[in-house]
């Protein structure tokens, strides 16, 4: 239905082409929705009101945030409504209240709204709201705002104190004065309001509580901002807890969300609900954090210690030339922005020390270098983000810094693992030294194979294929156990370009997930040029590479990008929130290079032509197991906190689904079987990708597909006339198929499409 009513409205918009810009579509299919297809017809027969209508210029919301207001607004039945400042988008305008009251202060919204709720008997004051709200007398049961974002502070006077606070956050405070003692109101804020314990210090002096956040996902505001958000409801009624939860698209989960905070109880799940001290919360995501970072701690077994209890100061660097800063003994340097690496000593900064924090450590109670280290850890950068706080560049502020609670062991326990972390940095160090002696002289080659001969190299490299997931697990399996070396070369080509195809169905599958951020985006990787049309109907090695190329990249400006600072947690919840090693394997130019440099390979070894000799062969082989290395080393342990999924049975409860399903990992069947947690719903005839501590699978594309009767995976190859050609590289009884074209796969196509 949705689909249909855009395609009508860009129907009718196209008659309008030329003679005036058009913005969006947001506001008439939110109009749609919410007030029904009749009104679609009389909009686009009104050539003015197009033209307002799509030059809105006010936050959309998604129907479900609507809904999840309405939802809010009747279990306390309101008796009157009202809107400090009302737009054609407002949630008040949408639905009928009673005793609605709203103040308008852009006379196109004015417009807009008279024009199209007709049947909604609005009271609209229009004006200034911080104006005024001051000759509102009334008194309301429910309040609803949508404030604008990141206005400049000013100066009101509100119950005659004279605060100063950005304009969104003075029209709340104003505002919620006119609650009833039992009503509520609903702002959409940003999380800077949550960062400054002075604006919660001035809500409560207001004689109100935040009662509940309920976290809305970065993104969701496309094409205005990926900007995170939270409704924040505020009540008159003193809370000693505040109930957080995020709300996302299921219906299901909202109804668990709002049972969980009706009931004032904890969800079985962050993401259903839990209750926080409001002076200790910043946002969800810190919170998120937070939780991984204790199951994180509970594996490591070490006891808790506050950074203010091991540390003798800590300083904000003021100077930009590492040479400059005052190096003190037992001194660890951590970076204040970003996620540059913690370093014992200026020499080694990454970035410029004004960027730093110099944390000066009782030597009786911690060591520097293993304090750096810790930071620098998978549960140490957990912490981190968990510290961050800032709309646009997040930063740690040195207060929560010195309140954060580090788990160590004791000193002679941190010594030995210094001292085994710098035995290992040695190692390595050598093994360079053995690399660049062998080719400076290698006439000592004997000697140095003596050197590398303690070294079990294959039983590494087995251990390693155990650890990658089934689709090429299977393939590099059949390349570790055959000694010949013309089917090395097949298999390692085999595994390069299933691996490339591997890589484009992840990044793919992460960001169709959210079709209005991938339409936003899809041009950074979807190539527009007409003789790259319907490239995919017959897929090769290149045109893997060039797409997962384009994904790495845009992927890699999403996370890091200055200019792109909200985009990085949207792009992390469409990933399904992964490891940090996950991401840095996916966005590493290196696999890209190996791929590209690859298929160079084939291509000029396929136009070489004629018959392959066996020591030709064997130098392919050699040549090919050196890139493995290479890709070897990028990938690293990137798949050790993620699984692919194949569901089997499930139950749900609480809102929660509980699935068991096969752990497509290794190379070796039977699969091991487990049994995890989900808040969406799993089908078993699809694949998924599941990272640790998390409860959101990403469902994967149908370009890799596997057959539970006969455990084999088949890569998506081609359209042939007869359906769909099908190819598994290391199933021999059947290693091609072909198959009708099913839904799921012509739907995936679209996404390969330049999106309209």
């Amino acid at each position: 239905m949705e689909k249909e009513i855009k395609q009508e409205i860009f129907k009718a918009l196209d008659r309008f082409r030329g003679r005036h810009p058009i913005r969006d579509t947001k506001l008439i299919e939110l109009i749609v929705k919410t007030q029904g297809t009749d009104r679609l017809n009389n909009m686009l027969a009104d050539e003015k009101l197009l033209k307002m209508l799509t030059n809105h210029y006010s936050f959309v919301a998604p129907t479900y945030i609507l809904n999840f207001i309405y939802d809010i607004a009747n279990n306390i039945r309101p008796k009157n409504h009202f809107d400090p400042r009302l737009t054609a988008s407002s949630p008040l305008v949408h639905r009928k209240f009673e005793g609605a009251v709203g103040i308008c202060q852009n006379q196109q919204d004015n417009e807009l709204i008279r024009a199209i709720f007709l049947e909604n008997p609005v009271q609209i004051i229009f004006g200034d709201p911080l104006i005024k709200i001051d000759e509102i007398k009334d008194n309301f049961d429910l309040i609803t705002c949508f404030p604008p974002f990141g206005m400049r502070k000013e100066r009101a006077e509100i119950n005659r104190q004279v605060i100063t606070e950005d304009y969104g956050t003075l029209i709340l405070l104003k505002s919620a004065s006119l609650l009833t003692e039992k009503g509520l109101g609903v702002y959409l804020m940003p999380n800077s309001f949550l960062f400054n314990q002075k604006t919660k210090d001035t809500v409560r002096s207001f004689g109100l509580s935040i009662d509940a956040v309920f976290a809305i996902p970065s993104g969701t505001f496309l094409p205005q901002t990926a900007m995170p958000a939270n409704l924040i409801v505020i009540s008159k009624q003193p809370k000693e807890s505040t109930f957080v939860a995020e709300i996302t698209q299921d219906e299901r989960n909202q109804k668990t969300i709002l049972e969980n905070y009706a009931k004032r109880r904890d969800g079985k799940l962050l993401q259903l609900g839990a209750f926080v001290n409001i002076d200790q919360f910043t946002s969800f995501q810190a919170l998120v954090s937070e939780r991984e970072m204790q199951e994180m701690v509970k594996r490591m077994g070490f006891e808790p210690v506050r950074l203010s209890e091991i540390a003798l100061e800590i300083n904000a660097l003021k100077t930009d030339n590492p040479d400059e800063v005052n190096h003190l003994p037992n001194t660890v340097y951590l970076p204040r922005v970003g996620n540059s690496p913690a370093v014992a000593t200026p020499s080694t900064m990454k970035i410029k020390p004004k960027n730093y924090f110099q944390i000066s450590l009782d030597s009786e109670k911690a060591n520097a270098s293993f304090v750096a280290n810790y930071f620098n850890s998978p549960i140490g950068r957990k912490l981190r983000e968990s510290l961050e706080v800032g709309a646009v560049i997040p930063s740690i502020s040195k207060t929560s810094l010195s309140n954060c609670v580090l788990h160590l062991p004791d000193l002679n326990t941190q010594a030995e693992l210094v001292e085994l972390d710098s035995r290992i940095e040695q190692f390595s160090i050598r093994l360079d030294e053995l690399k660049r002696s062998l080719w400076k002289q290698p006439k000592n080659r004997k000697v140095i194979a003596k050197e590398l001969r303690s070294i079990n190299q294959e039983g590494k490299l087995e251990h390693w294929i155990d650890t990658l997931p089934f689709p090429v697990s299977s393939i590099l399996w059949r390349y570790y156990t055959t000694k010949d070396n013309s089917k090395k070369v097949e298999h390692l080509f085999h595994f390069f370009e299933g691996f490339s195809e591997f890589l484009s169905m992840i990044m793919l599958s992460a960001y169709v997930q959210d079709k209005e951020f991938y339409k936003h985006e899809c041009q950074k990787w979807i190539d527009t040029d007409e003789k790259f049309k319907d490239w995919y109907l017959r897929a090769n090695f290149g045109s893997w590479n060039v797409l997962t190329s384009r994904l790495s990249k845009a992927t890699r400006q999403y996370l890091s990008d200055k200019d792109m600072k909200d985009m990085k947690e949207q792009c992390k919840n469409l990933y399904g929130q992964p490891s940090d090693e996950f991401l840095e394997m996916l966005t590493n130019k290196g696999i890209v290079n190996v791929l590209l440099e690859v298929a160079d390979l084939r291509n000029k070894w396929k136009g070489h032509g004629g018959i392959t000799s066996e020591e030709e062969c064997k130098q392919r082989a050699a040549i090919l197991e050196q890139k493995l290395n290479e890709i070897r080393k990028f990938i690293g342990d990137g798949f050790e906190e993620t699984k692919m999924l194949s569901p089997t049975t499930s139950t749900y409860e609480d809102g929660i689904f509980y699935f068991n399903a096969k752990e497509l990992v290794g190379a070796r069947t039977p699969f091991n079987e487990i049994s995890i947690q989900s808040l969406i719903p799993l089908d078993k005839k699809k694949l998924y990708l599941a990272h640790s501590n998390q409860s959101k699978p990403v469902e994967l594309l149908p370009f890799i597909k596997y057959l539970e009767s006969s455990d084999a995976c088949y890569f998506y190859m081609s359209i042939e006339s007869k359906g769909v050609r099908w190819v598994s590289y290391h199933f021999d009884k059947d290693p091609e198929i072909t198959q009708p074209a099913d839904n799921d796969l012509l739907n995936a196509f679209e996404f390969l499409k330049p999106q309209g």
